[in-house]
């Protein structure tokens, strides 16, 4: 339970805990930072009194601004972030006054962090390499937190657009925990991503793919094919190799993603669906029109069971392939079926009705067919003017 929070500021995890302090340790694990805060802040008050050990003293001023820092707000509350700088900074005076090097590391590590949240990348910079070279001096020395660091230190320069300085960093953390985790763990996989998405922004392709490609194996073996992280590995891969030219790569990493969706046990057909549906739509960007109209065909098969919105915007892509293809009466056929569908859900969807109407009104004026392009006018029309009804009240 105290896991967590020992994670985060680098505990041990072999320190006495007075009452106060297990209860603000169990109310962070609850996510009740508020409430842990209140009573981290009774514990030090008490270890004061009680005049504990300084690196106690120190470690509950960690444990503080920790529950300080996770009240910030994602960037709105400054004045929490300001209190747990405060809080550190005591801790910091407690660590140079009795000269525990290994806690004074890790304060500077906590000042570091407040202050890449400020986006004060100098100064991030200048107590990073402080607390590096505090470190040095230690007889036993841990690689891991100098790739947190350089992970850092990299996130910052990749903001501030300093693509270059941020690539170093972050490919020098990657290969720390390469080193020190292995090649599998799924922390070299996040940092292996990030480095990816820095190349990616430099152009530098052949690097991208490299990392991304080494990323998206393990992410896919250990959060599953549909994890946030395997799927935003994919997503940039692909669009690495759209942008270097190979389109077949990229075809390929996403054929590869359904087929295994495929052939997943339990899987339910309307996911598999809407999977064959994107890519279809990118084989339309792709001008590979022949792969798109098979995977829309399937997947508006699988969409006329229950029918409603998919079954729609089914219709309305095969009708932009035949109208990208030239096949302007085999288009308004489609996008008749969708109309439809749309029609039958119509108190959700008027706006979508509406668009297909404009669209095949388009496409008669422009076969020269004013007739059927007229009636449609006159329902849009009605449309039109029932939906300003509804609107009106």
């Amino acid at each position: 339970m105290f896991g967590s929070l020992r994670s985060l500021i680098g505990l041990s995890g072999k320190q006495p805990h007075g009452a106060e302090r297990r209860t603000g340790e169990q109310l962070f694990e609850a996510s009740d930072y508020q409430g842990a805060e209140l009573h981290l802040a009774q514990a030090i008050l008490e270890s004061e009194r009680r005049q504990e050990p300084t690196d106690q003293r120190i470690l509950l001023r960690l444990e503080l601004a920790a529950a300080q820092r996770k009240q910030f707000r994602g960037g709105q509350d400054f004045h929490k972030l300001a209190e747990a700088e405060e809080t550190v900074r005591s801790a910091l005076e407690l660590a140079s006054r009795a000269d525990e090097r290994e806690l004074l590391i890790q304060v500077l590590d906590e000042l570091a962090a407040i202050a890449a949240d400020r986006g004060h990348v100098d100064e991030v910079e200048r107590l990073l390499q402080e607390a590096g070279a505090a470190e040095a001096k230690l007889k036993r020395r841990d690689q891991m937190p100098a790739a947190r660091r350089m992970h850092r230190l990299g996130l910052l320069r990749q903001q501030r657009g300093e693509l270059r300085q941020a690539a170093q960093l972050l490919a020098e953390s990657a290969a720390i925990h390469e080193q020190v985790l292995g090649q599998s763990h799924a922390a070299t996989a996040h940092r292996l991503s990030d480095l990816g998405a820095v190349h990616h922004a430099l152009g530098n392709h052949a690097e991208t793919q490299r990392c991304l490609r080494r990323a998206i194996r393990v992410h896919e073996k250990e959060h599953g094919l549909d994890s946030p992280e395997a799927a935003a590995d994919l997503q940039m891969l692909t669009a690495s190799f759209e942008a270097s030219g190979d389109v077949d790569a990229a075809a390929s990493q996403l054929e590869r993603v359904l087929a295994l969706k495929l052939r997943g046990v339990g899987m339910d057909l309307d996911t598999v669906a809407e999977a064959q549906w994107e890519l279809a739509v990118r084989y339309m960007g792709w001008r590979r029109y022949s792969r798109a109209r098979e995977l829309l065909v399937e997947a508006v098969g699988t969409f006329k069971r229950t029918g409603g919105a998919r079954l729609a915007a089914g219709y309305e892509a095969l009708g932009q392939l035949e109208e990208d293809t030239g096949h302007y009466h085999e288009a308004l056929r489609e996008l008749a079926r969708a109309a439809k569908v749309w029609e039958s859900v119509k108190s959700e969807h008027v706006e979508d009705l509406m668009r297909n109407l404009k669209h095949r009104i388009f496409l008669f004026d422009l076969l020269r067919q004013n007739k059927e392009a007229d009636f449609l006018r006159d329902q849009l029309s009605a449309l039109s003017q029932a939906k300003r009804w509804a609107e009106a009240g």
